[in-house]
């Protein structure tokens, strides 16, 4: 693979990362980082979330040297974050990899989430109702 190629490979993830920030409400201020890894700005997606993305689209997973250069470019001051798109698979079946603690302060946030009103036809205390049944049944198990 010539170097313009992976260079373009990872230039069509760093802006698919991008978008879905913008599009989802989570930043809609995020942008490709020219240059990553110059400079101040680290990382290879400018944004307000405190995570310094690391955006890697090849065939091979190399996790520690991924991982390395992450942390390496988040300054201590961002949260580490590896996205990998594989080859021969959609951008959104992507891959993301973060510290253990990182995850579980996403899924405390998550579990403990208001519920929201999908359908409605469900009131919210029904909805609200069936969650603390849930988490009685997780407790007791």
């Amino acid at each position: 693979m010539k170097p313009k190629s992976a260079i373009a490979k990872g230039k069509i993830l760093e802006e698919f990362i991008s978008d879905r920030l913008i599009k989802s409400g989570l930043d809609v201020r995020a942008h490709r980082q020219k240059g990553s890894g110059n400079g101040e700005a680290k990382g290879d997606v400018s944004n307000c979330l405190g995570l310094c993305f690391e955006a890697k689209n090849t065939a091979n997973f190399q996790a520690k040297q991924y991982w390395e250069q992450a942390k390496r470019e988040s300054l201590g001051a961002q949260i580490p974050c590896i996205v990998w798109h594989q080859n021969n698979i959609p951008l959104e079946e992507s891959k993301v990899m973060i510290d253990w603690s990182f995850f579980e302060e996403l899924l405390l946030a998550w579990r403990s989430a208001e519920p929201k009103e999908i359908n409605p036809g469900i009131p919210k205390w029904k909805l609200t109702k069936l969650k603390d049944d849930i988490n009685a049944v997780l407790r007791e198990l």
